[in-house]
Parts: structure tokens; C-alpha cells; sequence
């Protein structure tokens, strides 16, 4: 009874107060009381929102539970007390109860031989058989298994604190994770609302610049067009007057106003000049309708031509602005930069390489007719890289190094430089006629156009940067296009085409020095930026089923392509 009374107070300290049992799995709330883990899921909020303690009625936040793992110890060291002593007192029971005795002697068992392994009584222990034999106590014998079964529960049970004091812990860093994660959700959306809305208001800003302007145009337009129609009518007037007089007979048209004076028999037209009277010869009747200068009006102001042309710039500057946006999302975001060599073995006889096979130059003189390796290109000064993608997003950068390009030296080839003179709106009188073209002038265009000719012969000497399969026909003149396997880009000091059937001309902002080239395998797009201004140049559409490798192209003395990073 002593006993009992300390345990059964040990009980009821670690007895949880939601399910009247051991506390499993202990954890404390924010007031202090102890309950077991899963009771504390069965605590349902009140109308206020937050769950209560049961027993202090204080609220709590669940997501601030805490376990006490000193308590859980302690549960089961009494666990183990009681069932010690349960198990002393049913053993006591059992043994009255159900004694076993020995076969021979009807006896007790109170020995253990270890020789032959054998439960023996007082008789079988002094019996010759088992005489010599060493012969112990049955406790004493079960005492080391008892202590080694003990020790491996208790091994057992340390391992399973361990574990799950692991799992709490990851539990914890889960959440914490989770909890990380929504943050960085709620950023990313908050990110992109407020640049949604900032893209929205600069574009209400310019589309309401531009409807202004149509406004102007629209205004200046009304104003012209009456303009021009009074003129018309005043100048259709004076044609039917005199159409009128042409019609009239000789007579009739030789007639002088009334005032005038007759002689001779003759009309007589007179004017008065410094006080005289002067004679008029009456062929002289046309200037009674003498020439009327006629009105030529500019259609648009001055002013709104000025902004009609800043207007254009700004979108250029919007152009340039979303281009250099989207590619510098997809190099950062997306896509992982990759180091690439080139392969010697498919480089062609035209063509030589740096040592760390990262740089390439072309030189006319080392063509050889003999082949090195069958998977060299013959007649197209091509290479491969050595490294190939069938899977995921890469990006690298080839720099296009041109003798003839000075560093300080930028490209603006849809940019006008010259700035037209305006003269101030006003009414224009003129007496002449516009000049029509001559022969002469169609001499020239088509001049014109035959050193435009000459030009284009001009890009021949180039080079082409981009992705081809590895697969791709390496012997005889090639076409170089998507159809064939390649995806690239052709640069030259005209301009920029995409390789496709016809070729496409570009126009970016700023002559590329670095091309960036961004292969997505799985969404089947090759895409091409300025890798300085990260401004998106062209992306090519294909759907992807070979191994793809970087692909160089290069026909222009004096320049080099070198491979970044």
C-alpha cells in the first residue's frame, strides 16, 4: 500500500484531461496545460474563431503547440513501474495458480541445469544425471535475459523518441517551408499586379496621347478640306464665267462696259493713269479676268507633325523596353547557363579553333581537299559543339569580334538621323505648276536599284550563330534552314536575318556583339537576344525529337566567334 498511493499520484499527474488516459504524445499550450497531441486536433474553435483550453477556457493558437518530450519520459517510466509490478503480482497469481511441477517428482521447478538447458526440481538437481552439472537458480538463471530484454526495450524505446522527435522536427521545418513558400507566392503576385498595373497606366497614357493626336489630325483635316472646297468653288466660278465669254460672238465679246466712249467705229476700252486717259487696244480684254493665284494649305501643323514624330519614338522606346524585359526574364529566370566547347572533329577545313575550342576564325588558305574525320563539314565553313541537349532549358552566348567594328561604334538602322525642316503654317499662293518626273529620274531609280543589287551581293560574306541537329548533313552545299535542322541567326555588316525559307530581316535596336541563344528542349523554341541589352531579337517554333548541339556558320574574314561563358 505504501506503494501504491506515490504511483497513483504519478498517475493522475500524467493522465491527460481530454481522453482520462496516459498522455500520448504530450504537448503544452500557450495557458500551461498538458494534453495529448491528437486531443488537442479534436478542440473545435468557438464562434470567435480560436480554440479554447478545456479546462482554463484561454484562448490559443494551434500553430503555437509545443511538445514536452520531459513529460513523455516520464509516462513511460510509470508505464514501465506499473507494468513491472502488474506483472510481479500476475506472475505471483499465475505461479499459485497454474504451478508447473516436474514430470518425474511431482515438485517444484526451482533450477535451471545450463548444461543440458533444462527446468529441474530439488530430486532431478541431486540426481546423479544432473549432479555434475551446473545447476543455478531459476531467477537467478532468467535474471541476464530479463536485464537484456529490458536493455533492447529500452534501446527500442530511445530509438523511437528519436524518431519521433525527427519527426516533429521536419514536421516543423515543413511548415516553415510551406509557410515560406506562401510568402514568396503572395510577393510574386503582388509583383506582378503592380507591374500589370503600371504597364496599364503607361498604356492608357499613350493611347490617350494618341487619340489626342487623331483628334488634332481629325480637326486639322475638316479645316483643310473646307479650305480647299470654298477655293474650288470660287475658282469653279471664275472657269464658267469665263467659258461663258469664250462662247460669245466677236461683237459681243469686243464690247466695252457702258461709260466708255466710241471712235471710230471701234469699242474703246479706257483706263485712267496718273489723272490721263489712256486707250486700250481690246485684245487686251483678259485682263478684266486676270490670273488668280490659288490657295495651297499644309494638312498638318507644325506642331502636331513634331509630335506625331516623338510619338513614333516613344513606341520605339516602348518596343525596345519590353523586348529587353522579356529576355532578361527568361536568361534569369528560367533558363540555366551552360558552358560549351565546339567539336574539331565536325569543324571544317575553312574553319580553325582556339585551343580551348571556345573561339573560331575563318582563313580561305587552310582549305585541304583530304578529310580528317567523316563527320566533318566538307563544303560549308560549319562546326558543332561538343555538347548536346535533349531536355530542359540552357542558355549561352556567342560574341560576334569584327575587326572593322570599333567598341564605341552603335547601329541604329531604323532610326532616321536627319531631322526635316518645317516651315510654319500659312496660306500658300503659288503661280507655277509641280514638276512632273522625267526620263531622267527613271534613269536614276533604276540605277538606284542596281547598287542596291550590288549591296545584297555584299552578304555573302557573314555568319551564323544558333542550334542545329546533331544528325544534320555535314557533306555538300546545304541550305542551312529549320527544314534541314537548323535554327540560327545570319549577321552581317548589312544587317540580321533568320535562316528561315525566305529569310526573315530583323531590325533590333542595337547591333548585336553577344548573341544570346536560349534553347527550351521540352517547349520546342529557340530564342535570340542581345545578350548586352537583353533585348529579344527572334524565336524560332519547332517541335524538337533529335539531340540538338550549338552550331556555327562563318564566312567572313576578319572576324572571330567566341563561345561565353
Amino acid at each position: 500500500m505504501a506503494m501504491s498511493a506515490p504511483l497513483r499520484s504519478l498517475e493522475e499527474e500524467v493522465t491527460c484531461s481530454i481522453c482520462f488516459d496516459y498522455l500520448r504524445d504530450p504537448v503544452t499550450i500557450d495557458c500551461g496545460h498538458v494534453f495529448c497531441r491528437s486531443c488537442t486536433t479534436d478542440i473545435r474553435p468557438v464562434s470567435g474563431g480560436q480554440s479554447v483550453c478545456p479546462l482554463c477556457k484561454k484562448p490559443f493558437k494551434k500553430e503555437s503547440i509545443r511538445p514536452v518530450w520531459q513529460l513523455a519520459s516520464l509516462v513511460e517510466n510509470i508505464e514501465r513501474l506499473k507494468v513491472d509490478k502488474g506483472w510481479q503480482l500476475r506472475n505471483a497469481a499465475q505461479e499459485q495458480q497454474d504451478v508447473k511441477l516436474c514430470e518425474r517428482h511431482q515438485e517444484k521447478l526451482h533450477y535451471f541445469c545450463e548444461d543440458d538447458r533444462q527446468l529441474l526440481c530439488v530430486l532431478c538437481r541431486e540426481s546423479q544425471e544432473h549432479q555434475p552439472h551446473k545447476a543455478v537458480l531459476l531467477e537467478k538463471a532468467a535474471q541476464p535475459h530479463r536485464e537484456q530484454i529490458l536493455n533492447h526495450l529500452g534501446t527500442l524505446r530511445r530509438d523511437r523518441d528519436r524518431i519521433q522527435g525527427c519527426q516533429a522536427k521536419g514536421e516543423a521545418d515543413i511548415l516553415a517551408a510551406l509557410k515560406q513558400l506562401q510568402e514568396q507566392r503572395q510577393r510574386i503576385i503582388a509583383e506582378f499586379e503592380q507591374g500589370h498595373r503600371f504597364l496599364k497606366e503607361r498604356e492608357q497614357h499613350l493611347l490617350g496621347q494618341l487619340a489626342r493626336l487623331e483628334q488634332e489630325l481629325k480637326e486639322g483635316q475638316e479645316r483643310h478640306n473646307s479650305r480647299g472646297v470654298s477655293e474650288l468653288t470660287r475658282l469653279a466660278g471664275l472657269i464658267s464665267e469665263l467659258e461663258g465669254k469664250a462662247q460669245q460672238p466677236a461683237a459681243e465679246l469686243m464690247k466695252v462696259p457702258l461709260g466708255s466712249e466710241q471712235r471710230g467705229g471701234l469699242w474703246d476700252c479706257g483706263i485712267t493713269l496718273g489723272g490721263k486717259k489712256r486707250k486700250q487696244d481690246t485684245r487686251d480684254f483678259l485682263n478684266r479676268y486676270p490670273r488668280k493665284k490659288f490657295w495651297l494649305g499644309k494638312p498638318i501643323a507644325r506642331l502636331v507633325r513634331k509630335r506625331t514624330g516623338e510619338f513614333s519614338e516613344k513606341l520605339l522606346c516602348l518596343q525596345r523596353g519590353l523586348r529587353e524585359f522579356q529576355g532578361k526574364l527568361l536568361r534569369d529566370l528560367e533558363y540555366k547557363t551552360v558552358s560549351v566547347t565546339l567539336d574539331p572533329q565536325s569543324a571544317s577545313m575553312y574553319l580553325q579553333l582556339s585551343e580551348d575550342w571556345k573561339c573560331v576564325t575563318y582563313n580561305n588558305s587552310l582549305y585541304q581537299s583530304t578529310y580528317l574525320h567523316p563527320q566533318q563539314f566538307d563544303c560549308e565553313p560549319a562546326v558543332l559543339g561538343s555538347k548536346g541537349f535533349t531536355w530542359g532549358k540552357v542558355y549561352w552566348e556567342v560574341e560576334v569580334k569584327r575587326a572593322m567594328w570599333s567598341e564605341d561604334e552603335t547601329d541604329r538602322d531604323k532610326e532616321d538621323d536627319w531631322e526635316e525642316e518645317e516651315e510654319e503654317e500659312e496660306t500658300v499662293y503659288v503661280d507655277g505648276y509641280d514638276d512632273w518626273e522625267t526620263d531622267e529620274d527613271e534613269e536614276s531609280s533604276l540605277g538606284d536599284d542596281e547598287e542596291e543589287e550590288e549591296e545584297e551581293e555584299e552578304v555573302l560574306e557573314s555568319c551564323m550563330v544558333g542550334v542545329a541537329r546533331d544528325s544534320v548533313k555535314k557533306k555538300g552545299e546545304l541550305s542551312l534552314q529549320p527544314e534541314d535542322g537548323v535554327w540560327a541567326l545570319r549577321l552581317s555588316s548589312l544587317g540580321i536575318w533568320a535562316n528561315t525559307n525566305p529569310e526573315v530581316e530583323l531590325f533590333p535596336t542595337v547591333r548585336p556583339r553577344r548573341v544570346g541563344i536560349a534553347l527550351d528542349y521540352e517547349g520546342g523554341t529557340v530564342t535570340f537576344t542581345n545578350a548586352e541589352s537583353q533585348e529579344l531579337i527572334y524565336t524560332f517554333t519547332a517541335t524538337f525529337t533529335r539531340r540538338l548541339v550549338p552550331f556555327l556558320w562563318l564566312r567572313w574574314p576578319g572576324t572571330r566567334l567566341l563561345l561565353r561563358p
